[in-house]
């Protein structure tokens, strides 16, 4: 993975204008970071600071990607329920027929996915969205069970 797809993986849902404003940069800063595979150190060490990256990964693409959070912190216990709510949501009354072991895998994914892209408490997708990145998910884990 390039740089500019690592900062692009950061960057998440966001647009580059949102993300430059949330950094407190100018939105071209983004935009040629992310094409040109490069970036100031004081870009990278902003995005590490504000985002929570882990800035060995942003820079080489080895180890974790974020920095690990405090266990039992608030936020994960957030993301947990929110995303339990959604994959109940999203099976409805099938949510029993799906096997104990692809629900907790889809939640782990999700909630690291969640993580990765920086959802905070405050940006946290409504409970539909969750509820189509859960079916998503599991669709994906059950295509790769059978290939």
């Amino acid at each position: 993975m390039t740089l500019g797809e690592r900062l692009r993986l950061v960057r998440g849902a966001d647009t580059q204008k949102a993300f430059a404003e949330a950094l407190g940069v100018h939105e071209n800063t983004v935009a040629n970071a992310e094409r040109r595979d490069s970036a100031t150190l004081d870009y990278l060490l902003r995005i590490a600071e504000v985002r929570g990256v882990n800035l060995h990964w942003l820079l080489t693409g080895h180890g974790a990607m974020r920095m690990e959070e405090p266990a039992g912190s608030l936020l994960q216990e957030k993301l947990t329920l929110a995303l339990a709510d959604a994959l109940r949501l999203a099976y409805g009354a099938r949510y029993a027929a799906v096997p104990l072991d692809t629900r907790a895998r889809a939640l782990r994914a999700g909630a690291a996915y969640l993580r990765a892209i920086g959802v905070s408490e405050d940006t946290l997708p409504d409970t539909e969205a969750l509820a189509k990145l859960l079916k998503l998910t599991i669709e994906v884990m059950r295509a790769q069970e059978q290939s």
